[in-house]
């Protein structure tokens, strides 16, 4: 009798069959995300002007997730790169405040004297502005010059007076603002100085214009109020009690899904893989949950690729991705600023691959620390790990840098 066996064992065609499927949709799962992080490795961040992070987190059924620290502009580059649908790539919320707005500011060239203290008032008060004389010198090409200004705005600004109304170029300008509008990409802002909303085109008089006058002060705080988006309401009253606020950064969550998602980061003890797992019962019971409510947070999380479930359904344990990210709300330390750090040493060290262990001790954090910034480092694709069987407490034995790793520390520097 001949017996078939396969890796010691003895042959079952099913599993054998299981095994090579799992290992070809590891591999394309893989060909997957580092076409996802190749695709952005040479986008820069037109808000910013910097290399943005992005994590690529898996989901059920064999599906990826792409997230960005970049702005709105970046992702939507993102995804013309990659051949995918606009809103694909998500724009995680982040903590570094609102960026500056950008105004192009068109006008007519005889209008200088009355549109120069507009400029000159906007940009004292935080607002960058594309201003022809201050960004054009001589032997630049004029077109080249003004289409970099009007790609990066946030804010088409056009000044209206008996003037440029009638400028065949000015005309030009609000063609492409209003193009920029319709497509999303930047708002569109008429001031009138000078004139009278009837005489103005039909088209403007549909529009709300701010009328202001260059000289007083007031008129253009309202217009530099209006492009930081300063609200006019009266201020909001707190939230009742009972309604749950999200941390900056978590925005978009469910109340069940940010309870669930907070109770794994605190009780788990190194942030490890399975670090630990509970079942849909326990999670109701220890944070107060109803079990129904539990169970729409534990698939709010699954669905978005923050928690692993085992064999056996309803028994979850935190992912990488929800350390990264719920560590940054929950915890007494940021991992993206320990992954900034943990960054910083893995170039400045002569070896690629160095001990985790070393580097903790080096740092003096705590194995919960240094791997919540490997799973952060991880998820944006910077650094590759070397595991072992024994490799706890940490995530990783060897953390090895990569040319990633030194676009990262010096983007982030």
């Amino acid at each position: 009798m001949i017996k078939i066996t396969h890796n010691g064992r003895p042959f079952n065609a099913k599993r054998f069959g299981e095994n090579i499927r799992a290992k070809a949709i590891e591999l394309g799962m893989t060909a997957l995300e580092e076409k996802a992080r190749g695709a952005a490795s040479s986008l820069v961040d037109p808000e910013t002007g910097r290399y943005a992070d992005v994590f690529v987190d898996r989901l059920p059924g064999n599906r990826v997730a792409l997230r960005t620290t970049g702005s709105p502009a970046f992702a939507r580059l993102l995804e013309q790169r990659l051949g995918i649908g606009a809103g694909e790539v998500i724009v995680m919320n982040v903590a570094d405040g609102a960026p500056h707005p950008k105004v192009y500011l068109a006008h007519a060239s005889d209008d200088k004297p009355v549109v120069r203290p507009i400029a000159e008032y906007l940009i004292r008060n935080g607002i960058e502005v594309w201003f022809d004389e201050w960004e054009i010198e001589p032997g630049d090409s004029l077109r080249q010059k003004m289409e970099e200004g009007l790609d990066a705005m946030t804010h088409f600004v056009v000044v209206l007076t008996p003037k440029s109304i009638t400028k065949p170029w000015v005309a030009k300008e609000i063609d492409v603002g209003m193009v920029r509008q319709v497509g999303g990409e930047s708002r569109f802002v008429p001031v009138m100085i000078g004139l009278d909303h009837k005489a103005l085109s039909p088209f403007f008089q549909a529009m709300l214009c701010l009328k202001i006058d260059p000289t007083d002060e007031d008129d253009l705080k309202e217009l530099a109020d209006r492009l930081h988006g300063v609200s006019r309401k009266p201020a909001m009253g707190s939230k009742p009690r009972y309604v749950q606020s999200a941390p900056t950064g978590l925005t978009g969550w469910s109340p069940a899904a940010l309870a669930i998602g907070r109770h794994f980061v605190e009780i788990s003890t190194h942030a490890m893989s399975h670090d630990p797992i509970k079942t849909i019962e326990q999670l109701a019971e220890e944070t107060g949950l109803g079990l129904d409510d539990a169970r729409v947070g534990v698939l709010d999380l699954k669905d978005a690729g923050y928690l692993w479930e085992g064999r056996l359904p309803g028994h979850v344990a935190a992912d990488c991705a929800l350390f990264a990210e719920f560590d940054e709300a929950y915890m007494p330390f940021s991992p993206a600023e320990d992954a900034r750090t943990l960054a910083n040493k893995l170039v400045m060290r002569d070896d690629r691959a160095v001990y985790t262990a070393s580097l903790a001790e080096e740092l003096e954090w705590e194995p919960r620390r240094i791997n919540s910034a490997i799973c952060y480092l991880l998820r944006a694709g910077v650094i590759k790990a070397r595991t072992a069987l024994a490799s706890a407490p940490w995530r990783a034995v060897h953390l090895i840098r990569t040319d990633r790793t030194l676009r990262f520390a010096r983007n982030n520097a």
